[in-house]
């Protein structure tokens, strides 16, 4: 006989309607926590990209800030660069000049760069009037009727220079048949106004650099072409008078040297007793020494 589902005992629904019940609660909750774990899994991946994009790159910024920026390598050219100094040092000129001119053309991004420029310039001068004979030397044979204004002229080099690269501190002393070493020099200025500094060529080769102590000449604008100039004048000043060349006031003078275009006149700083001043650039007294010395009328410069 078949059963009546009527007839069913009472129990046996109630644990049927609680096994759906159960049933449909498992799910709920299933799908909550997959729900749940999505959620987590979307906006966790969120804050970690976050993370690693802004802030993680952030505060190791900061870090890299506290702690300040890294040293610099140690440049490699320095145990040469001392090398080289000592030949200076022992005053063995020619080979230092040499090997200065070698280092600088090898490392030109050295940290000693500047130096050896300046050791450079040193060397050439000691060499240019040195009171003896020198590759860059010719000799000159004092003859009858020679003075040092007409060796001046015939040899177109200063009576200063003469006299510096020979020793002689008094031209009444020169005598027939003496030797005199002349340079024979072929100078060009270089004015560079972004790095502010005066540079002296000779025969196309570095010579001597020159740091002003006060530099008013006009500005540099923009990226202009080279300037062309020249030495116009070069005078010395005491007392606001002009003092000429073997006066005896000329050991104590300020020099000036005038060149074309204006605002670039070079002037003994008036810090160290200059008189002759204005728009133009100012050096110390020792430089323009040099300078007054070296330069004469005509000497081609160059303004970048």
């Amino acid at each position: 006989m078949i059963p009546d589902p009527s007839n069913s005992h009472p129990a046996s629904n109630f644990g049927l309607r609680i096994s759906a019940h159960a049933r449909v609660r498992g799910s709920i909750i299933l799908k909550t926590l997959f729900i749940l774990v999505l959620a987590a899994a979307v906006f966790g991946g969120g804050a970690y990209c976050t993370y690693k994009l802004f802030i993680e790159p952030d505060q190791n910024l900061k870090k890299e800030m506290a702690l300040g920026s890294p040293p610099p390598p140690p440049d490699t050219t320095i145990p040469e660069y001392e090398r080289i100094q000592q030949l200076k040092n022992d005053h063995e000129w020619v080979d230092a000049r040499t090997a200065y001119e070698h280092f600088l053309e090898t490392y030109p991004a050295s940290t000693k760069a500047d130096a050896a420029k300046d050791d450079l310039g040193d060397i050439n001068m000691a060499i240019y009037f040195s009171g003896g004979p020198s590759p860059d030397k010719d000799t000159y044979l004092l003859r009858p009727g020679d003075t040092l204004a007409r060796i001046e002229k015939k040899l177109k080099v200063s009576g200063d220079v003469i006299m510096r690269s020979n020793g002689i501190s008094d031209p009444r002393h020169l005598r027939v048949g003496d030797t005199l070493y002349i340079p024979h020099p072929d100078f060009t200025i270089v004015i560079d106004r972004k790095a502010q500094m005066v540079t002296l060529y000779n025969h196309a080769r570095f010579f001597k650099q020159y740091h002003p102590t006060k530099w008013t000449a006009p500005p540099l604008k923009g990226n202009p072409p080279p300037i062309a100039g020249k030495v116009m004048d070069v005078a010395s000043y005491k007392s606001g008078s002009r003092v000429a060349f073997g006066s005896k006031d000329y050991d104590d003078s300020s020099h000036w040297v005038q060149i074309s275009p204006g605002g670039f006149n070079l002037y003994t700083d008036p810090a160290e007793g200059g008189e002759k001043a204005g728009a133009g650039i100012a050096l110390s007294a020792s430089d323009m020494d040099e300078l007054s010395a070296l330069l004469t009328h005509g000497v081609p410069v160059t303004i970048h």
